[in-house]
């Protein structure tokens, strides 16, 4: 069951860190070469932009903006609904993609508003209006430690517990958050993010895809800012151009909690108490049957789309949270991948729900 206290968190250490070591050399190198080649072929290089950013966009309607020093950091956040209600905290994905605040999404903050519910949409480290920190910094034993007094000067404690939601970079702390302060938390849900302990197996982020040895060898070799210049130039501009006009300071906090990341894990056979809902598009079935191995009780959505801007996602979130009597169909481990992917199959539009019972250690 999830600990109390950050001893649930390791650093990977001994053969296992340098059978990683000599992968990041290898593998990143080569992709550096491989770039390098892109880059000449291409004959040129996008210039970067240094326009002033507009930071805090979100419409005031929505919620407050507030500012809590934790430790010694500032950070920002939007609150939403009763200050007495019970607290549901949102960890944003890094960088910020800018489409956490649409209709959608907004139209579900509203309506946990209305039921009594006091949603903290916080930026992370390196985000929005919160200070930045280096890899150290961001570091998981310092970023839970962070965010567990930030819950508890929100008012939440053993007898008062939040619920909490991450996207992606998000996602990743909330695992490592639930793990070592399960007893603050009461729900948690994480969407497209697979568990820590599969962070070289499934990257944590889009852009670390085919990337994340390359980022880590630059790490070695201390050049910890090129990857952030490379990123902004648009080397990994999405179908959607998601991060199309990001500059190079955008995606210092999201690296360095990659970066930090990296090299903790946490401690095997561990698994989390609090209620799990997994979220991920079909291509993440495999990752979230993978990850649900790590918790006590949990439920996996596949949405079509895992954003925020997603209706079916909203509703998928909504029913979690805040439902009471929903019956759920409960299956045994064995044989849970083919009939995922069968449901998969069959389902159309429709969601597929799948709840793994507690299994021993």
């Amino acid at each position: 069951m999830g600990a109390r206290n950050l001893k649930v968190l390791e650093v990977v250490s001994g053969w296992e860190a340098v059978e990683l070591i000599l992968k990041c050399v290898i593998l990143g190198v080569w992709q550096i070469i491989e770039m390098s080649v892109k880059r000449l072929w291409k004959g040129h290089r996008r210039k970067l932009k240094n326009d002033s950013p507009v930071e805090l966009t979100v419409d005031s309607s929505i919620g407050t903006h507030c500012y809590i020093k934790v430790k010694g950091v500032k950070y920002h956040y939007v609150e939403t609904g009763p200050h007495l209600g019970r607290t549901v905290l949102i960890l944003k994905d890094a960088p910020d993609s800018g489409n956490l605040w649409g209709p959608n999404w907004a139209n579900l903050v509203r309506r946990l508003a209305e039921t009594d519910h006091r949603v903290v949409t916080l930026d992370l480290r390196g985000t929005g209006g919160s200070e930045g920190g280096s890899r150290s910094d961001l570091a998981p034993p310092r970023a839970v430690d962070e965010l567990a007094t930030l819950l508890r000067a929100l008012g939440v404690s053993e007898n008062r517990q939040a619920m909490v939601i991450g996207f992606g970079i998000g996602g990743m702390l909330a695992w490592y958050l639930v793990h070592s302060r399960g007893s603050l938390i009461s729900k948690f849900a994480v969407i497209d993010a697979p568990h820590p302990n599969l962070y070289w197996q499934y990257p944590p982020a889009a852009f670390c895809h085919r990337v994340l040895h390359f980022i880590q060898v630059l790490l070695l070799l201390q050049w910890p800012h090129f990857p952030e210049r490379w990123l902004a130039e648009g080397e990994l501009k999405d179908r959607e151009g998601r991060w199309a006009s990001s500059r190079a300071c955008d995606w210092t906090g999201a690296l360095n909690y990659v970066r930090g990341a990296a090299w903790w894990k946490v401690k095997p056979g561990l698994r989390t108490s609090p209620s799990a809902l997994l979220v991920g598009n079909k291509d993440c079935a495999a990752q979230l049957v993978a990850s649900a191995q790590h918790c006590s009780t949990s439920t996996l959505r596949l949405v079509n789309k895992p954003e925020p801007s997603s209706k079916e996602l909203a509703d998928v979130l909504m029913d979690f949270l805040i439902a009471k009597d929903k019956l759920i169909e409960e299956v045994v481990p064995r044989g849970l991948m083919g009939r995922m992917f069968g449901a998969v199959a069959d389902r159309g539009r429709e969601l597929t729900a799948l709840v793994l019972p507690p299994t021993q250690a």
